[in-house]
């Protein structure tokens, strides 16, 4: 029977694996097939279409909450928590003309602080953000949901029965523990009350490590650490060793899935070549637009985390907006900039980073936009394109 089940789920691993191979290869054909070279630059999109290129709905309404802090309309109060400042500003900064941030401002009363995932779900789920979201794909730089979907569904169901396979890692780990427990013959030493301080606090391992590592993969290292310490006390331990290499080929695979691209996001070739772009050139505009312009191209997680685009000089004076940003990104908490698996979400809830990946680096000859006066020539790109 344990022979039985070690052959199903090392196959189901395998097939999970050919799954995420082939769709990334099919992911890499539509792709080829769509739009190359994009019609417009990174100067004709604004700070929002630029972050939902970069990141998808959510990273809109980080920089639509970025947006509102800039101008003197919020705060950060502490534990995630945005408000309206005490002393509010004689003569705030206008607004832009994009709706995020107004709704943000209309939601934001002076009576008691909102959350502020709250707030970047708000601007996340609102119906500008799908205008946006069309206008990318009439540019060429975003892919039809048609085209991906039946790519998208394959990979969804391989992730799920994935998931599915991790999620019964975890009770086996604590079964092993048990087993461990149990003495052998009439033998009674400190092994079993050892392990049975381990499986005390097992679900508690489990939890940290899914907070700490991420997703799935943070219970089943607990799970397979939990196994390869109960090894060496059960009485069968050529069992629990199988256990363990299963546990091993699912981390294996899930590996695998990341390094084939994660959760395939929409954007084209010709998308990855604006974001390229405006990674490399700096936006300009005033440093309040720069450093709006670095949260939709960083996100409040990067942010945090002390990233920043190369053409910014951090000693540079005029460069206070983004530091000023840094320090808000850091005061609304984790809960702001982590992946999404909701609807209009960032393609980023499987444990992956949320931001849409490509490719890799877009070649200086896709990068030419036609009419651009960069000597780039080719065929049509933008909606003719994708057409």
């Amino acid at each position: 029977m344990v022979a039985g089940i070690v052959l199903a789920l090392t196959l189901g691993h395998l097939a999970v694996a050919a799954c995420y191979l082939g769709t990334r290869w099919a992911y890499a054909r539509i792709r080829r097939r769509g739009p190359q070279r994009p019609p417009v630059g990174p100067e004709d999109l604004d700070s929002f279409e630029l972050a939902m290129l970069a990141g998808g709905r959510q990273r809109m309404g980080e920089v639509a909450l970025a947006e509102l802090y800039l101008s003197g309309r919020a705060v950060a109060r502490g534990h995630g928590m945005v408000a309206r400042p005490q002393q509010a500003e004689e003569q705030a900064a206008r607004l832009s003309r994009a709706p995020f941030a107004r709704l943000l401002d209309a939601r934001l009363g002076s009576a008691r602080p909102i959350a502020a995932d709250q707030l970047v779900r708000l601007a996340a789920k609102a119906d500008p953000a799908t205008a946006v979201l069309w206008r990318l794909r009439r540019l060429g730089l975003f892919l039809t949901p048609e085209r991906l979907a039946r790519v998208a569904a394959v990979r969804a169901a391989a992730w799920v029965l994935h998931t599915l396979f991790g999620a019964a890692a975890v009770p086996a780990g604590g079964a092993a523990v048990l087993w461990a427990m149990i003495p052998e013959g009439e033998r009674v030493d400190a092994v079993p009350l050892v392990f049975a301080g381990v499986l005390i606090v097992y679900p508690s391992l489990v939890y940290a490590a899914e907070r700490l590592i991420g997703g799935m993969l943070g219970a089943v290292a607990v799970a397979a650490a939990a196994t390869a310490a109960a090894i060496p006390a059960v009485a069968q331990p050529r069992v629990a060793a199988a256990g363990l290499a299963l546990m091993a080929c699912w981390g294996l695979v899930h590996s695998l899935y990341h390094l084939s691209g994660g959760k395939l996001g929409p954007r084209t070739a010709a998308g990855d070549a604006v974001l390229a772009e405006a990674h490399a050139r700096p936006g300009g505009g005033g440093p309040t637009a720069e450093a709006l312009r670095s949260s939709a191209l960083l996100g409040f997680r990067a942010l945090r985390r002390g990233r920043h685009l190369p053409v910014i000089d951090l000693d540079d004076p005029d460069c206070a907006e983004f530091a000023a940003v840094r320090s808000f990104a850091a005061a609304c908490g984790t809960g702001v900039g982590r992946p999404n698996s909701g609807l209009g979400g960032n393609f980023g809830g499987d444990g992956g980073s949320g931001d849409w990946r490509g490719e890799g680096t877009a070649s200086t000859a896709i990068r030419r936009r036609p009419g651009d006066g960069t000597g780039g020539t080719g065929g049509p790109s933008g909606p003719q394109a994708a057409a």
